[in-house]
């Protein structure tokens, strides 16, 4: 039986982030001449805020400190107003709107100081596939592709609303 998959990639500024977008797979017609399909549903990757990606949140925390964390990392202690029981650290991401489209933009966090942003997580892949490391392999390569960082899936949170500090430079 034939089969929909659901899968794109959306490019913002240097990220390339996984969406749900329809994707359809070639199928041989049966012996009547018609083609059966069937709806498959990619599972969309995981967050780390408790909700779905792209649910609107709103997140408080301060900035994360320390020698090896990427910059922008925010150590949320709350969503939509409920404490956690332990922060969980994300990587935060500024936002506006140009000509109707969401484009990236500068959001520099304050150090030691708590700020309550509203957006939606959301995230992307980073570093290289193990797929490129067999095509290498097979196809003889001489440079292959390398990445600092392991092949996973990086959660970032989007801001849209900065509620507090109302100062932010944004």
């Amino acid at each position: 039986m034939g089969k929909v998959g659901y899968f794109g990639i959306l490019y913002l500024g240097s990220a390339f982030i996984a969406m749900a977008t329809p994707l359809a797979i070639a199928q041989v017609p049966n012996a009547q001449g018609v083609v059966e399909t069937e709806t498959v549903t990619a599972r969309q990757p995981g967050g780390l805020l408790g909700e779905r990606l792209g649910t609107y949140l709103t997140i408080g925390g301060v900035r994360s400190e320390g020698v090896k964390l990427e910059s922008g990392t925010f150590l949320v202690d709350t969503i939509n107003g409920k404490k956690l029981d332990k922060p969980v650290s994300v990587l935060i991401r500024g936002a506006s709107i140009v000509n109707h489209n969401l484009q990236p933009a500068r959001l520099d966090l304050p150090a030691q100081q708590r700020c309550i942003f509203k957006g939606f997580e959301t995230g992307e892949m980073i570093g290289v596939p193990p797929a490129v490391a067999v095509a290498a392999k097979e196809q003889g390569w001489r440079k292959v592709p390398m990445s600092p960082t392991a092949w996973r899936w990086r959660p970032s949170f989007v801001v849209l609303v900065v509620v507090e500090p109302q100062d932010l430079n944004r």
